[in-house]
């Protein structure tokens, strides 16, 4: 029984090893995998809007600091892809959390950006 299990154990490590360059190549490739939990910021980088408001436009972008954004009233953090495949806004309200849904991305402080504006909003003066 024990000379039966060697062949396969070894052919089980045998195909380990061959998938592990498979699952570092789909980590890089550009594309948010929730397989892997993993996100390129260019997924991210465009114009969003603030609850859909037309007039509330935001932005994100990629800089020499890496990824960041600029928000409806134009101040800007730098961005981090965390693990999960969610963001953090690094200087805004000491670290902001996003959670990123398809075409939305919804802040913890109850806010939501969007990728395309859903009606026309005068901003407050």
């Amino acid at each position: 029984m024990r000379k039966a299990t060697l062949p396969w154990l070894v052919i089980i490590l045998a195909l380990g090893m061959v998938n592990i360059p498979n699952v570092a190549s789909a980590q890089n490739n550009g594309r948010y995998d929730r397989r892997y939990n993993t996100m390129d910021g260019r997924d991210l980088e465009g114009r969003w809007y603030l609850n859909g408001h037309r007039d509330m436009p935001a932005e994100i972008f990629s800089s020499r600091r890496g990824l960041e954004a600029t928000n409806e009233f134009g101040h800007t953090t730098r961005l981090e892809i965390v693990r999960s495949g969610n963001i953090r806004a690094l200087d805004w309200e000491g670290g902001l959390h996003g959670v990123i849904r398809r075409d939305r991305i919804e802040w913890e402080n109850g806010t939501i950006w969007m990728r395309q504006p859903s009606f026309r909003y005068a901003r407050p003066r």
